[in-house]
């Protein structure tokens, strides 16, 4: 049997009127389980936009036999994962477990189809969360240009409405309402089962049925979607906002699923700007060679374009989107998307165009189904839009389409009366630097904007609208303006940590830092506290083994005031002896909490094997109480006057700012008069890791529970692609799901542990891997050993491709979620910085992960992880075992 396609699908239909898809896939032990309902925004009226998506959060609030919470808790218990989602013409929700627990997603789904609770206090709660979320999505830079847009080319059809809804409707939306329209659309026969893995089709249909088939069908007609009339004629949009770009989003009128022209259009889309991810798997967007990357990217009018043709049930929209360059007018981009246009229009494409853009959609086509989740979710869409068969019948229709047929629908769709034009351009006359839009999630989410192929060629404005300046004075400036935003958050980080200056006493770096805001030559500390509280701003100061950083939140209208706050205690603190006293002793405090605190302890244990004497990451960076009780205010001022320079600073500030000028105007005017450099940081001394094992303990008494921490060097961050497979591999090992293998065979299998997990921390001249466990004091050499014994598997046995995949995914579809904060895009921006990883970083970063093979990973962690040279750290009540080595 095929490793990516499965058996063909069995098809039956309950009495009820529920139809089931299944199709058996044994490769691995897993199977897909997705209850799909034809309930989305499309089924939506005025007053009630959202709806859909507000129901499909309450399935998640608990039925009689489900409490809240214990859908996800039971899941997670057997391995699985799980998800619900709403488009404009469907909900589905589903999970991929162990095929031995699939009687857990029949239980859950099979409950959940009638038995939702819908309590009014939940109802409440949930409202703000849905507000909230959608406030984010306003937040990025073209939702109000979507929304726009799409409302203009529907007058009629609620597609006109984006799946979140209208602000005004979720504030008024009812309990009565929510369960009504639940009541309405979630009913056996006007919902499907879509299945696939590792089960016997006859075995599973008969524990639906009897999962499923008392369930009363609906016999009330659902309500007619109304039609958008025929369009006469080009609408447009033009939205004035705060905007770092300016943006198009242009929309043909185009046919629904079912219509013969789909999979001619589908191809000339490929075409245009490069073959799209299918259904929820799929590859990476393609198409920097394509015609509309090449008309408007190569050629310096846009940072991005693309185009994309969504399936739906009804007519829908053929999108094609730009950003802008600085300084081009938006007609520019329309004639060069036109031009395209035209000569598609007059000329058939070549043959080798043809064979390339073939290949793509094949190559899509199989990536679709290479996951039991994706396939069933590529047959549950299939099936909303046209029929379920069609999963396997397209990939013929999309070979079999020629360059006649691309010529033919390009005349026939792309007609510029049946087009909708929306620009969201700057409110203000200024030059902005380029943000991006976010390329976009499946078709089962609330997003519609089209693929877009990315601008990275020469010195063009990063993917996500990072930009890098230096100051006259050697501050390095780092933004990602986000003009919506109403906040700002920033670091301003100063690398004058323990290692950077080699500083020996354990302890002083971090109470300098945690001083600077404890007086300045301006006022005291009470008046800076006053000062901040009055912004409503945070500011914190903290000190790690390299850096000291001062980060601040408030809001963007503040910035100029709290960035004079900031540069005030960086260039002007006193240091007064009153507050030191007050800090020791917090500090001291803190360290003798550390001393009881057996996971701390471990990690003492480990560090102070891992680093030899006089390496400054064995210093404690909280110090030791004996030197912190030292410590002096004049021994704080020395240290501050040789370490901290204006030539070791870099700012990272994210937020609601229109420009990097306005950034660098405000760092400028309050650090200007800093000019003072100080000796360039230490490099951080490399270590190797120990000839054999080594091992230490800490006894901690009156605890319950010992810690274990494992560990050793690796590679320096710097070598990139043994890097990403190290890093991959061990997402593999300690990560994915419960905490990866270390989870599954520590925790689930044997029960050894609380907690069981592995981390891999880039560093300039080693990188760290180290796992932990939390366990019973009698288990830790059980656990030891099986945390070697994983280690040494990972190391000595290729991964499956179903982990390689997963892992995959995991890496790269944690970064949206990283970036969605302001404080996330911060982080990300000094690590740039740091290790030198260059502004179109995102840019490269998916490609590094996808072109990972099994030998790649089975290579690093040959070279790099070794079981039998690790460093040993244990702590735990006077009962803990002896550690391995017997000290």
């Amino acid at each position: 049997m095929s490793k990516t396609i499965a058996s063909p699908a069995r098809v039956e239909t309950l009495d009820n009127g529920l139809k089931v898809f299944l199709r058996e896939k044994h490769d691995a032990p897993i199977a897909s389980f997705w209850v799909w309902y034809r309930v989305g925004s499309r089924n939506e009226v005025p007053g009630l936009t959202g709806i859909s998506h507000w129901v499909e959060h309450m399935q998640f609030k608990g039925t009689p036999s489900l409490a809240k919470g214990a859908i996800f808790s039971e899941v997670s218990r057997n391995g699985g994962t799980l998800n619900a989602m709403t488009s404009p013409d469907w909900t589905a929700y589903y999970e991929t477990l162990p095929s031995s627990q699939l009687d857990l997603s029949l239980r859950i789904e099979s409950d959940r189809m009638t038995n939702s609770l819908f309590d009014p206090a939940e109802t409440e709660s949930e409202r703000t969360v849905i507000l909230s979320e959608r406030q984010g999505a306003e937040n990025r830079p073209t939702y109000h240009l979507s929304e726009e847009t799409i409302g203009a080319a529907f007058q009629a059809h609620p597609y006109r409405h984006m799946v979140i809804g209208y602000e005004n409707d979720l504030r008024l939306i009812t309990r009565d309402d929510l369960y009504g329209h639940y009541r309405r659309y979630y009913a056996p026969n006007n919902a499907f089962i879509s299945a696939v893995g590792d089960f016997d089709a006859d075995v599973l249909l008969a524990r639906i049925e009897a999962a499923f088939g008392s369930i009363a069908p609906h016999d009330d007609p659902l309500p007619t979607v109304a039609q958008d009339p025929p369009q006469r004629g080009e609408r447009r949009v033009l939205l004035k906002r705060p905007s770092p770009a300016s943006y198009l989003m242009m929309g043909f009128r185009m046919p629904g699923a079912k219509h013969p022209d789909i999979p001619a259009l589908m191809v000339t889309d490929a075409l245009l700007s490069g073959a799209k991810p299918m259904g929820m798997g799929g590859g990476s967007a393609m198409g920097r060679s394509s015609r509309l990357y090449r008309g408007l990217v190569s050629t310096g009018l846009a940072r991005s374009a693309g185009s994309g043709t969504n399936l739906h049930i009804d007519p829908h929209l053929w999108t094609f989107s730009a950003t802008a360059l600085p300084g081009i007018e938006p007609d520019r981009i329309e004639f060069a998307i036109e031009e395209e246009i035209d000569k598609l229009k007059a000329t058939p494409a070549s043959e080798e165009e043809f064979l390339k853009t073939r290949k793509q959609i094949r190559a899509q086509y199989v990536y679709s189904r290479e996951t039991v989740t994706a396939e069933a979710f590529w047959q549950g869409q299939m099936e909303i839009v046209d029929h379920a068969g069609r999963v396997d019948t397209l990939a013929d229709e999309l070979a079999a389409v020629t360059a006649d047929d691309v010529r033919r629908v390009a005349l026939t769709w792309l007609v510029s009366d049946q087009r909708t034009i929306g620009w969201q351009i700057p409110d203000d006359s200024s030059s902005v630097a380029g943000a991006d839009i976010p390329p976009p999630r499946p078709e089962a989410c609330v997003s519609l904007e089209p693929q877009l192929v990315w601008g990275i060629d020469g010195g063009a404005p990063s993917q996500h609208g990072f930009v890098r300046t230096e100051l006259t004075n050697g501050i390095v400036v780092l933004a990602q303006p986000r003009p919506e935003s109403e906040a700002v958050e920033a670091t301003i980080s100063i690398a004058a940590g323990q290692s950077a200056t080699g500083e020996q006493t354990p302890g002083l770096p971090s109470i300098m830092a945690r001083m600077l805001n404890r007086g300045t030559t301006s006022r005291t500390f009470d008046e800076f506290n006053e000062a901040i509280d009055g912004l409503g701003a945070v500011i914190s100061v903290e000190a790690d083994r390299d850096d000291i950083e001062i980060s601040f939140h408030s809001l963007a209208e503040d910035l100029d005031a709290v960035l004079s706050l900031a540069a005030e205690i960086i260039l002007e603190p006193t240091f007064p002896g009153d507050e030191l006293e007050k800090v020791k002793q917090q500090a001291i405090t803190g360290l003798r909490e550390q001393e009881s605190d057996t996971g701390a302890m471990a990690s003492r244990a480990l560090r102070e094997q891992l680093y030899p004497n006089g390496h400054p990451y064995r210093i404690p960076v909280s110090g030791e109480i004996d030197s912190v009780t030292a410590l002096m205010s004049d021994d704080l001022a020395a240290y501050h006057q040789r370490a901290l320079g204006p030539n070791l600073t870099t700012v990272a500030l994210v937020g609601g700012v229109l420009h990097i000028d306005q950034v660098v105007a405000h760092i400028e005017r309050v650090f200007g008069s800093w000019t003072l450099p100080v000796p360039p940081a230490l490099g951080v001394p490399a270590i190797d890791a120990p000839i054999a094992t080594v091992s230490k303990s800490y006894v901690v008494r009156g605890k319950s529970q010992a810690d274990i921490a494992i560990g050793f060097p690796t590679l320096p961050r710097s070598l990139e692609k043994p890097y990403f497979a190290v890093s991959l591999a061990n997402v593999i090992l300690g990560q994915l799901g419960l905490m990866g293998r270390l989870g599954a065979n520590v925790r689930d299998k044997q029960g050894l542990a609380y907690y069981a997990t592995s981390a891999f921390s880039g560093g300039k001249a080693n990188s760290v891997w180290t796992a932990r466990a939390g366990v019973d004091p009698a288990n830790v050499q059980r656990a030891t050993a099986s945390i070697l014994e994983e280690l040494a598997r990972i190391r000595d046995e290729p991964v499956t491709m179903e982990e390689l995949a997963d892992a995959r995914s995991y890496l790269i579809g944690s970064l949206p979620l990283a970036l969605e904060s302001l404080g996330g895009v911060v982080g990300l921006l000094l690590s740039i910085e740091k290790f030198d990883m260059g502004l179109d970083y995102l840019e490269r970063y998916p490609g590094y992960i996808e072109a990972l093979t099994r030998e790649d990973l089975q290579s690093g962690t040959q070279s790099w992880l070794d079981p039998d040279r690790l460093v040993i750290g244990i702590a735990g009540p006077e009962s803990i075992e002896r550690d391995p080595n017997g000290a």
